[in-house]
């Protein structure tokens, strides 16, 4: 008896040490790319501020997540892009700094990768091949691209969802045949499961159908695993297959919803990012030049893989080595020779390819470098082969401290938003919008171009609406806003601007309740006066409206006509806004996540369609009237109430999505917990 109890404690002692030691490295990789910061605020303007990080941004919850908010654009739909929100990271984020946030992020989205990659290896190698592996797979090429070349926080978690699933059949087959008692082998799968399905919600959508190549392939390989029996390898696969479906049905209907609004999307243009190099060429490292998009997938690692594989006596060891081998080659050769196309339902980027790419080299070479351990292979070259292994594997390294060398080249000039630990309204002030001289609270818009060139010089426009401005000048849904701006016909070209015409048009300054306009020196427009001694970053003037006239505007019911209703309402030539008579003795009150409307006297609405400065979504609910959509604004018919109330009121598309998000936060973590619990030490394969 006493003897099983410390066999027990000692299980369970090793468990928590594996816990304790993998969210250790997650946290060692994140520290690095928040020391090197990152060189693009792209998806900090969009993907990373649906995070509700404490700032002065409003919005509607559900089950504790932001799914709307007025702060953005006319009104938007959070997550803006990607689904970062499904990381446990977004739960603590209010009560976080940025930086601090994104290194939790970071942290937890390597850590359940690594959690995987060490369940699906220990089996098969020591833990010193493991070690090793993991650190090829996440010092890495990819890593330095989606977090120091481009600022993608939700593709570098997409990386880290590829390679779990790349793992996870394998860790999954070990977990299922460890010894020890079904009822905690059980608790052990399901907890990885947990983790696998946190992994997946959190991806972004665009790369899906990368995450389900990995997925897929990774499936087949543990199929081919006769050291299992096929009972428990189908359970595997429909296992894993079901939690992947699962976490992305709960998200499908957001994107449906969007595409849906969108309108017809076919004849929306898209950029194409082709793959810059081939297959050889992009591995030829030191002797070909560096590429953070080429489609580098360890190919000397796979070939070495194969070598050893086709030696080895283990008829099982040799169709793992060889098996993983050909598919790193097979995707490797698929991210170089594919093209994405134009179709809007194609991957974002097919070079993405290489990351599963990746995974299955060093899987293959882990397997080998096991072989060799255990004199799997004629000793004659074994010392050579295994020297092999590990410069192949060193490539990577190289290649990842290449292009991080490369990029900052001179650090003491690179200002990344990662080192910035200061309150919102500290960067608002310090960046020239002090709260006393223009107070927060109202609209602020962005003259064309500033937002573009704010991000070519590191600063975040969505500083402003951190500090409780709110924030028209954006990148939002981009398909969703289609229908309210134009020219807005690039796919992922994710971004709201008002045109000249607009923002120097005194009737659409006051119906969009505009009250601060940030414009370079030199251009003049009528409805607004500069601030003086005001300057924002060093080169914008702070312009304020002249004028404000928050009366509700109304079109004639007669004038709703076919053209009108569907014509975009803030395109540079639209008749709606024209059209739009101001009614006396009423007031539009927008105050974030909601809108008032005062009328005073109902009966100077009878007739007349209200159209109100907000955009137009199913959810939005009406105290008086109904709501409409009229050139992609919210238009209320029928009111007949002296005070109105406007509210959005999630739907199931938008509960689905939180709820998305909530389950997998839960199950990352009960999957880490589970794991540390139950999981038993696993037979090694001799």
């Amino acid at each position: 008896m006493t003897s099983a109890t410390e066999a027990t404690r000692f299980e369970i002692r090793d468990s928590v040490r594996r816990l304790i030691s993998t969210l250790a490295f997650g946290g060692g990789v994140a520290t690095i790319v928040v020391l090197l910061g990152a060189r693009d605020l792209e998806s900090y303007e969009h993907a990373f501020f649906s995070l509700d990080r404490g700032t002065a941004v409003e919005a509607v919850r559900v089950l504790g997540l932001p799914v709307h908010t007025l702060a953005v654009g006319l009104g938007v739909r959070l997550p803006l892009h990607g689904s970062l929100g499904a990381s446990p990271a977004a739960r603590l984020a209010p009560y976080l700094p940025a930086p601090l946030t994104y290194w939790l992020l970071i942290a937890v989205s390597i850590g359940a990768a690594v959690f995987i990659v060490r369940h699906a290896l220990e089996p098969l190698c020591d833990r010193g091949v493991v070690w090793l592996a993991t650190v090829v797979l996440f010092c890495s090429v990819p890593i330095v691209a989606y977090t120091i070349y481009a600022d993608w926080p939700e593709v570098a978690v997409t990386y880290s969802a590829s390679v779990g699933c790349v793992f996870a059949p394998h860790a999954l087959l070990a977990l299922l045949g460890a010894s020890g008692s079904a009822t905690a082998r059980r608790l052990a799968g399901f907890s990885l499961a947990g983790i696998v399905w946190g992994l997946v919600a959190v991806s972004h959508p665009g790369y899906w159908p990368v995450v389900a190549a990995a997925l897929v392939s990774g499936s087949l390989l543990a199929l081919c695993r006769s050291d299992y029996p096929v009972r428990t390898r189908l359970a595997v696969v429909i296992t894993l297959a079901a939690v992947s479906l699962v976490a992305v049905a709960l998200q499908g209907p957001d994107i449906a919803r969007e595409l849906a609004v969108a309108g017809d999307v076919s004849t929306m243009r898209r950029f194409v990012d082709q793959t810059k190099s081939d297959l050889i060429a992009a591995n030829r490292f030191p002797f070909a030049p560096l590429d953070s998009r080429a489609p580098f997938s360890h190919l000397p690692l796979a070939l070495v893989s194969v070598f050893i594989g086709l030696t080895s006596r283990h008829a099982h060891a040799r169709r793992l080595i060889v098996g993983s081998a050909l598919f790193s080659m097979a995707l490797g050769a698929a991210a170089s020779m594919l093209s994405p196309g134009r179709s809007v339902y194609s991957p974002s980027n097919v070079w993405a390819l290489r990351d599963p790419a990746v995974a299955f080299a060093v899987f293959s070479a882990a397997c080998a470098a096991g072989v060799l351990r255990r004199a799997g292979t004629r000793r004659v070259g074994a010392g050579s082969a295994a020297a092999a292994l590990v410069l192949a594997g060193l490539q990577g390294l190289a290649y990842a401290t290449g292009l991080v060398v490369r990029e900052f080249p001179d650090l003491e000039s690179h200002r990344p938003w990662t080192h910035d630990l200061t309150t919102p309204d500290a960067r608002g002030s310090r960046r020239g919008l002090p709260r006393d001289r223009v107070p927060p609270g109202a609209r602020l818009a962005l003259w064309p171009g500033v937002r573009g060139e704010m991000r070519n010089r590191k600063y975040a426009s969505t500083d402003f609406a951190d500090a409780g401005y709110l924030l028209v000048t954006a990148w939002t849904k981009q398909r969703t806003m289609r229908s309210l701006v134009e020219p807005n016909e690039v796919l992922f070209d994710q971004s709201i601007e008002l045109s000249p015409e607009v923002l120097c048009d005194t009737h659409a300054v006051g119906f969009l309740q505009l009250r601060y306009l940030l414009l370079p020196r030199g251009v003049e427009c009528a409805p607004w006066m500069r601030v003086p001694d005001l300057q924002v970053d060093g080169w914008l003037d702070v312009g304020i409206a002249k004028e404000r006239d928050d009366r509700v505007r109304a079109l004639p019911m007669a004038q709703l006509t076919e053209p009108a209703v569907h014509a975009r309402a803030l395109s540079a030539r639209a008749a709606l806004l024209p059209a739009l008579v101001a009614l006396p003795g009423t007031a539009v009150i927008i105050d974030s996540p909601g809108v008032a409307i005062r009328l005073g006297d109902p009966s100077v609405a009878r007739g007349q369609a209200l159209v109100l400065p907000v955009f137009y979504d199913s959810a939005w609910r009406t105290s008086s009237g109904e709501v409409h959509n009229v050139g992609g604004l919210v238009t209320l018919v029928g009111v007949d109430e002296p005070q109105v109330t406007l509210e959005f009121v999630p739907d199931l598309v938008a509960v689905l999505r939180a709820l998305s998000m909530t389950l997998a936060q839960a199950l990352t973590v009960l999957g880490f917990l589970g794991l540390t619990l139950h999981a038993r030490r696993m037979k090694a394969l001799r």
